[in-house]
């Protein structure tokens, strides 16, 4: 009996314990989907990880592209500044036709090619110009064409011929492939020759600006993503520009062309047996071809630290999923062992000691909440960057710059913003603060107001239409509003309409609100019109009126119009500056405003001019050795840079506020003089004014001061700023513009009525004080009303 009992317990102890084996298996058997979920993470971190690593690649790729094009277009255009230069199309001719006149100045050729040439210096070998096969003209001088091309700057594969056969072409401009220069038969190197044509009087000028091959290493390099990246460079004809490592030896050209030939930028390829991630970007000005070759061990390396975190992950995972099954297992085990035990009459055993820990399902906790806060983090920069984005590429637009990737700036704000519709339409609201209002509120609690009122204006736009709003100018709002169609208008000014019944409160004390309207546009580009329409109606507000709104299409046409500010009327205003004549400043200045009111400029391009003429009286201060804030009381700069906010100034009000800053000028630099009746500068302008007709020399005038010469000239310009020859010519060009403006008398004859007897003479003292030619001057003011 006794033995069949110890059998019996021995059984019932072996099926107990299988039993135990079955429960703890099941509980181990859910932690497969941890193996799944951990390989599944892994592959997609490593799809996402591999479509950023191709997409920074690329990105970089294009710009090193725009920089190379950027460099291409510098040079281009300083080259042709260089042969539309007014002395260069004088000058520059085949030496057959030059006479001894032209040969003396000759060596302004090459001063004004270095000048040019110091502009693009940092990413070109050389630069020099022909227009025979005689000479060639570099910035160190003329050399000999054949010298030139055979010694001094040898092309391995254009000769002296190729170059004299330029001479014949029709073109305009040629960028030739790649070429090896040997430099004096000695230094090597490579450039990419870009040529320029252009006629110079009746003959055919080729400039040639060599970019250097080195210059598309170096941009390509700065804009590596990895430091295993390499490049290879194709000029538009397909021709070998630049290659690294030598992998269009392995690759033909046209293989590589035809891998990319479906438009996708990044490509895996093998070379020599070697995976590469290849990018490639074409250039849309010149048609460079542009190859990245990443080996993909670097994607590998960086996908490496994945797979540790997830394996990582992983093992922490299944080591607590091991011991929670154990100890759940064990839990139901024990009830059931204990059951069977008093079934069987098993006495009662001693109980186990397995304890599970306390703080695992903290450490769970504490990881999820930390993946939520990154998740949520995340989130407020990728909104935070966006945000900044619009509205950075918004305001570039609204200063008249215009947008190169409309597509990416729609595309954002149709993802981000809901903006479906094809049209746009542009709005300003002005908050016109009042003294109240900077009196009452504390100026730190101020942009909390500001940023709520912002808030407020696209609460109440974006319930009639997909809005974007942000803050021009302090307290100035420009709304960017999203319409399917032209004449949305009344749904907008219903919004304004409510709006007003929030403010409504406040304005009684604080501030006016104006609404300015622009029209209806489909391009991004076009907002800028929009901007200028509205902007220019506000400036046409009723200022009786707390609340109004404007519509621009009423009035503004033509509002993105250039104003005109020429180097001509700079010198106008300067003159009437250096002779004090306050009434002619002020007839020059509003002339220069009522030609430009009459040509539409918007309310910002007034703005643009008022503070380039202000620029000219800060500048004939600082030729005086003045300091600027001797004359500028900060209030005409504060208005145009940074207004204040509290309300747009009109432009007749700015103007008097110049007037009143060249007042100040004039007042400064006369007391500088230190003009007092029966002084000896006074004496000597008087004299000078007097008998301008006459021959003066600085003998005579000191003859008649009873001074020495010396003592003449230094005193003169110590108090005026100017030489004594200077002034007399300011005179007598001062009484020629009177006579040009008033007679039909030759420009001879007016040359000898003010004292100057050689008409070149005339004609170069003249084109020095006023900046244009006396028929140009003449043809000028009588074109003028």
């Amino acid at each position: 009996m006794g033995q069949r009992g110890r059998t019996g317990r021995r059984t019932i102890q072996g099926k107990s314990n299988r039993l135990f084996l079955k429960i703890l298996g099941c509980f181990l058997s859910l932690l497969i989907p941890i193996i799944i979920i951990g390989v599944v993470e892994y592959s997609y971190s490593a799809h996402l990880m591999e479509r950023e690593f191709a997409s920074r690649i690329t990105t970089n790729l294009e710009t090193a592209s725009e920089a190379m094009d950027s460099y291409i277009q510098t040079s281009q255009i300083t080259g042709v500044n260089f042969l539309n230069d007014e002395t260069v199309q004088r000058l520059l001719m085949p030496k057959d036709k030059q006479t001894l006149e032209d040969k003396v100045e000759l060596w302004r050729l090459p001063r004004i090619l270095q000048r040019h040439e110091n502009v693009i210096s940092s990413f070109t070998d050389s630069t020099f110009v022909y227009v025979d096969d005689q000479d060639v003209y570099v910035s160190g001088g003329a050399n000999s064409f054949e010298s030139f091309f055979k010694r001094m700057y040898r092309y391995e594969e254009y000769d002296s011929a190729y170059w004299t056969g330029l001479l014949q072409t029709d073109k305009f401009i040629d960028l030739l492939p790649a070429t090896t220069v040997i430099q004096d038969g000695i230094n090597t190197k490579q450039v990419v020759p870009l040529v320029l044509f252009n006629r110079v009087g009746n003959d055919q000028a080729v400039m040639v600006v060599n970019l250097a091959v080195s210059t598309v290493e170096r941009v390509l390099a700065g804009n590596a993503v990895f430091d295993s990246t390499t490049f290879v460079v194709l000029d538009g004809q397909g021709n070998r520009l630049y290659d690294q490592r030598g992998y269009l030896d392995n690759v033909p050209e046209a293989e590589l062309a035809e891998a990319f030939s479906d438009g996708s930028p990044t490509r895996e390829m093998k070379v020599a047996g070697k995976r590469y991630a290849v990018a490639h970007i074409k250039s849309d000005l010149y048609g460079w071809d542009y190859y990245s070759f990443t080996p993909y061990s670097e994607f590998n390396r960086h996908t490496g630290s994945i797979m540790e975190m997830t394996l990582l992950l992983c093992l922490v995972l299944i080591v607590m999923g091991v011991g929670f099954s154990f100890v759940f297992s064990l839990n139901i085990y024990n009830p059931i062992r204990n059951i069977s035990r008093m079934i069987s009459q098993e006495p009662e055993g001693g109980t186990d000691g397995h304890e599970r820990a306390a703080n695992e399902f903290d450490v769970i906790l504490q990881g999820i909440n930390r993946l939520s806060d990154s998740n949520r983090q995340f989130k407020m920069k990728y909104s935070k960057h966006t945000s900044e984005y619009v509205e950075y590429s918004l305001l570039f637009i609204l200063r008249g710059h215009t947008l190169n990737e409309e597509a990416i700036l729609r595309e954002t704000l149709r993802v981000d913003f809901g903006f479906e519709h094809a049209g746009f339409i542009c709005c300003t609201v002005l908050f016109d603060f009042k003294e109240p209002f900077y009196a009452d509120i504390q100026d730190t609690e101020r942009p909390l107001i500001i940023g709520g009122i912002k808030k407020i204006v696209w609460k109440f736009l974006a319930g009639a239409f997909p809005a974007y709003v942000a803050e021009y100018r302090p307290n100035l709002f420009v709304c960017l509003v999203n319409v399917p169609e032209p004449g949305q208008a009344a749904q907008m000014k219903d919004a304004f309409q409510q709006m007003l019944g929030v403010f409504a409160y406040d304005m009684r004390m604080y501030y006016d609100i104006a609404v300015g309207i622009g029209t209806y546009y489909e391009g991004i580009n076009d907002i800028g019109v929009s901007f200028n329409e509205a902007m220019t109606a506000i400036t046409k507000r009723d200022k009786e009126q707390r609340f109004e709104i404007l519509y621009g299409s009423r009035m503004c046409d033509g509002c993105l119009g250039r104003y005109e500010y020429s180097l001509y009327d700079e010198q106008r205003i300067l003159n009437s500056l250096k002779l004090g004549e306050e009434e002619t400043l002020r007839e020059t200045v509003e002339a220069i405003l009522e030609r430009n009111a009459g040509g539409g400029i918007s309310y910002e391009q007034q703005l643009a001019l008022l503070k380039d003429m202000h620029t000219s009286g800060i500048r004939f201060l600082s030729e005086k050795g003045l300091q600027a804030d001797m004359a500028d009381k900060d209030e005409f700069q504060l208005l145009l840079e940074a207004p204040s906010g509290r309300m747009l100034r009109e432009p007749d009000e700015l103007k008097e506020l110049l007037l009143e800053f060249y007042s100040r000028v004039l007042e400064i630099t006369q007391s500088q003089k230190g003009r007092k009746p029966g002084n000896l500068v006074s004496l000597i302008e008087q004299y000078i004014r007097d008998n301008y007709v006459r021959d003066l020399g600085l003998e005579q005038i000191a003859a008649e001061m009873g001074v020495s010469e010396k003592y003449v000239s230094r005193v003169f310009v110590e108090k005026t700023g100017l030489y004594v020859t200077d002034y007399i010519n300011l005179v007598r060009v001062r009484k020629a513009c009177e006579l040009l403006e008033s007679t039909d008398l030759k420009v001879h004859e007016i040359a000898g009525q003010v004292g100057i007897l050689s008409r070149t003479t005339f004609l170069r003292v003249f084109k020095k004080v006023e900046g244009i030619t006396p028929n140009e001057y003449r043809a000028l003011r009588r074109r003028q009303p």
